[in-house]
């Protein structure tokens, strides 16, 4: 069976980047599909958008909000496919049949979502389990770089595709989610599978993710990155989880705070991690209360 597919790439100041991974796509031997950029960049690249310009295939939007579930909303908004594909902007696809592997997967009507490969080198490890959120998500499994297919619980949001019809019924990726952005695929997902629909782990769409440390989500060092990692975590959690299960997630997120700080000797990075959880909460009661 056949499917449209609209790829939706989010960018930011990473213009050799996203050049490299829209040449990868141009040589899919999939021909069902177009791609949306959208680009958060101040200065749009000259060298960009020349590249797109005389190329149907490729649709170019200029963003002033930097948000990546927002940019996500907007191709979505703007996708013509009845199957989404979400990718980073500094990826690497090897694979002519990368496509075809994901749509593979959707010709199982009970199948929502469906994780992609994410390598960062050249192993090729396999693991128990991948994707997997337990004991009430204190415990998030990854292991997006392994070779078993198998059913999950949450996708890169790198390298996942989603029933456009199913990503609308759940609202889309939530914009609550700020800074680096952490847990909002995690967030979509759970409510994806929430709401009755099968998400699986499809270890023959890889790519490699190239870890840029310029440019889209990433922070200006290890303190912020650790703020916006704990700030929406405590957000995930408080949208997700009962109330009554937050001491839970406190503890955890203060231990990891307090554990941080005797390791690194680092007073100044344990007050950063405390200041997290408190202010996540506070941001939480705010937004929950519009």
């Amino acid at each position: 069976m056949s499917h449209s597919v609209s790829v939706v790439i989010p960018t930011l100041d990473r213009c050799r980047e996203v050049l490299n991974t829209l040449k990868d796509l141009l040589a899919q031997d999939y021909s069902d599909f177009d791609i949306l950029v959208l680009d958060q960049t101040d200065k749009p690249s000259p060298e960009l958008t020349g590249f797109i310009k005389n190329k149907p295939q490729i649709h170019y939007f200029h963003l002033d909000k930097k948000s990546s579930p927002h940019a996500r909303n907007i191709g979505a908004q703007k996708a013509k496919g009845e199957i989404l594909l979400f990718l980073d902007d500094d990826v690497s696809i090897q694979n002519k049949s990368f496509i075809w592997h994901h749509l593979d997967n959707f010709n199982n009507p009970e199948i929502g979502l469906v994780g992609g490969r994410v390598v960062y080198g050249d192993e090729n490890p396999n693991h128990r389990e991948v994707g997997k959120l337990k004991f009430w998500a204190l415990k998030e499994i990854t292991h997006f770089d392994s070779t078993k297919k198998m059913p999950i619980d949450h996708a890169p949001g790198g390298n996942m595709s989603v029933r456009k019809k199913v990503f609308w019924a759940v609202g889309g990726f939530s914009e609550i989610y700020k800074g680096n952005a952490h847990m909002e695929e995690t967030d979509f997902c759970l409510r994806v599978k929430r709401a009755g629909h099968k998400a699986i782990f499809e270890p023959q769409a890889v790519l490699k993710h190239l870890q840029v440390p310029r440019g889209g989500n990433r922070a200006r060092d290890i303190y912020e990155f650790r703020y916006w990692l704990v700030h929406n975590f405590v957000v995930f959690y408080l949208k997700n989880y009962p109330k009554i299960l937050f001491p839970l997630c406190f503890i955890k997120e203060f231990v990891w705070a307090l554990g941080s700080g005797l390791k690194r000797k680092d007073l100044e990075m344990f007050k950063i991690m405390y200041k997290a959880i408190i202010n996540g909460v506070n941001y939480y009661k705010i937004m929950s209360a519009r």
